[in-house]
């Protein structure tokens, strides 16, 4: 995880904002190394979060030209800023997925040891379901991912 990663995570901690990790960097939390080009950023997509995260992009130093916070609430808006691979993708949907439940059902873990910074990350399973709903040939490689690592984990376990 780059340090720009890490930046906005922090920023939208302090702005209180309610963000799942998703896509690339959660496949690699629950399965296996893998390259991503960019961090994946589910939001909860109602307009006290949106204002939550349009002050931290703003603090962190996201272009937010013509941009709203209402259009973070926006079904099928997709906000992205970047450079490959320091790139981000901010989402307020994503197939298969409810932000709500998927929040109650999130992995906190810490990414910088040194501050103690911990980032929300998306469980295993709504992961695999989000992959599947997808279906694109990575996504469906990754729920494949996904699911055998968590098999291995279970067998390990007993």
């Amino acid at each position: 995880m780059y340090q720009d990663h890490k930046d906005l995570l922090s920023a939208f901690h302090i702005h209180g904002v309610k963000y799942i990790v998703v896509g690339g960097f959660a496949v690699i939390l629950h399965a296996q190394p893998r390259f991503t080009k960019d961090m994946d950023l589910f939001i909860k997509a109602d307009l006290a979060n949106a204002q939550a995260l349009y002050a931290a992009l703003a603090a962190f130093g996201a272009p937010l030209q013509e941009i709203r916070p209402e259009d973070f609430t926006e079904p099928g808006n997709l906000f992205r800023f970047g450079h490959e691979p320091r790139a981000f993708d901010i989402l307020p949907e994503i197939p298969g997925i409810d932000f709500d439940a998927a929040w109650e059902r999130r992995v906190e873990v810490v990414i910088d040891p040194a501050t103690g910074l911990k980032a929300n990350f998306i469980s295993a399973e709504d992961l695999i379901a989000s992959k599947l709903a997808s279906g694109r040939p990575q996504d469906l490689a990754d729920a494949d991912a996904i699911r055998k690592a968590k098999e291995s984990q279970q067998t390990k376990r007993k």
